[in-house]
């Protein structure tokens, strides 16, 4: 039997055992279905038994056939602000894929490194970082990795015997999925947990308090990502050759064009309104996403064109986000997201912050090696963690956060989709990266305990 046969089983099984159970005290039948529905999806998910989009889109459609939401409901929870801010953002990737700015940042970095490979390494993973924050995290590290690759291949670089590969494969994404962390626009998961949070608790984070958490989150761990890399993987010395290619790919580059000013001023222009929108009520980041994205087609701008913006977006992810939403109302719904948190987690309602948010940290770390799938657990945590918080007395809001920073980032196995760009590539093998991200691992499961409570509170969220 196969893994997709295998999953497509278990997950029948799940659905027939939760149908046929008795009520338990504050779980109705139609709470104990929306739980069993979510289980299904991580277990078809994990096993592939189907696209991910698929597999979301089936878990929507079963809401209304176990009672759980009516038709109408379920597809108004489908659509949201969510769905088009991640649809806008796809379009600020696609043009700065456009653009040589990826090119330009390498360049700097390769030369303020003067040839020190432990240098050329944090600089790359601090310019994967820098742009990630504004770009989603797949095409990013692609980007980058083409970079790094071009270094590598010059050099000669065996793949899986070159520890300058193994630090540079491992260290871009690692950057990437750090620097995604930065703003909400940094990858589609922060935006969904925002949105997630709002739904169930009324409370929101700004664009403004995300990055005062983000910002320090990313300077703390980059660092340290990057200590544990170097110091395990020793990286030999690059030859003035591989730096040379580098450089003659800025200077073919040239100088800024027309359309990358116009690219680089859009984004610059969003970014400020993004913040500003924290003291502006008419200002509402979706609504500066979609203004951004009709701003780069409007007569006079045209940097993209309908084509490129189509093939760029990631329906995928769309359907996916927009599936997990249905599903995550449904729990909230049916009263199932309360009966987890009273229920399950009532121990935790007495711990201290530092003590829950170390927690959350660690299962999410857990999740998301289990399921590596961002935006699966993503909706599965945010709902009860942040109930949970509200009942513990902690902040709901930093307590999402660290719900997103765990379902965008992991340091361990090379399973989700960022890591596995550059493990494709075949410079590191699956035992690299685990010796390499357990010192991040530990160091953000910290983080999260102890700095980012910490910064909740100073900036009041």
């Amino acid at each position: 039997m196969n893994k997709k046969w295998l999953g497509l089983g278990l997950g029948i099984l799940i659905m027939v055992i939760a149908y046929f159970l008795p009520e338990t005290a504050g779980l109705t039948q139609a709470g104990k279905m929306a739980i069993a529905i979510l289980l299904t999806g991580i277990v078809l998910w994990v096993t592939e038994v189907m696209p991910l989009a698929i597999t979301a889109l089936l878990l929507m459609v079963c809401l209304p056939y176990f009672d759980i939401l009516n038709w109408s409901t379920t597809w108004s929870k489908f659509i949201s602000s969510v769905i088009f801010f991640v649809i806008a953002t796809f379009a600020i990737t696609v043009a700065l894929i456009k653009t040589s700015l990826a090119t330009r940042i390498a360049g700097v970095l390769v030369r303020w490194s003067k040839g020190d490979p432990k240098r050329l390494v944090l600089g790359f993973m601090v310019g994967s970082a820098l742009l990630s924050s504004v770009c989603n995290n797949v095409p990013t590290c692609s980007l980058f990795m083409s970079l790094g690759l071009s270094i590598l291949i010059t050099d000669n670089a065996i793949p899986g015997k070159s520890n300058l590969g193994k630090c540079l494969m491992i260290g871009i994404p690692f950057g990437t999925m750090i620097g995604g962390a930065m703003t909400p626009a940094g990858t589609s998961i922060n935006i969904m947990a925002i949105g997630l949070l709002e739904e169930a608790t009324g409370m929101t984070i700004s664009f403004l308090d995300w990055m005062l958490m983000g910002i320090p989150f990313a300077v703390i761990m980059v660092p340290i990502s990057w200590i544990s890399l170097v110091m395990i993987f020793k990286p030999e010395a690059i030859s003035q050759k591989s730096e040379d290619t580098i450089n003659n790919m800025v200077i073919s580059a040239g100088r800024l064009t027309g359309q990358e000013k116009k690219i680089i001023t859009i984004i610059g222009v969003m970014l400020v309104a993004w913040i500003a929108s924290t003291w502006v009520p008419w200002l509402d980041a979706t609504g500066i996403a979609v203004m951004g994205l009709i701003a780069f087609f409007f007569p006079g701008i045209e940097v993209l064109t309908w084509d490129e913006f189509v093939k760029g977006v990631s329906w995928e992810v769309i359907l996916m986000i927009g599936g997990v939403q249905a599903v995550a109302a449904g729990i909230m719904a049916t009263g199932a997201a309360n009966w987890l948190v009273d229920g399950i987690m009532a121990g935790a309602a007495n711990w201290s912050t530092p003590m829950l948010a170390g927690a959350a940290a660690s299962v999410m770390t857990i999740l998301h090696a289990i399921c590596p799938v961002g935006p699966a657990i993503c909706g599965m945590a945010t709902v009860p963690i942040s109930g949970l918080a509200l009942l513990a007395g902690a902040s709901p809001a930093v307590l999402t956060m660290i719900v997103a920073l765990g379902a965008a980032i992991t340091f361990i196995l090379p399973l989700d989709c960022v890591p596995l760009i550059t493990y494709s590539k075949g410079y590191y093998k699956m035992g690299d990266m685990v010796k390499a991200g357990i010192i991040p691992t530990f160091a953000m499961i910290l983080v999260c305990a102890f700095v980012l409570p910490v910064l909740g509170t100073l900036i009041g969220i």
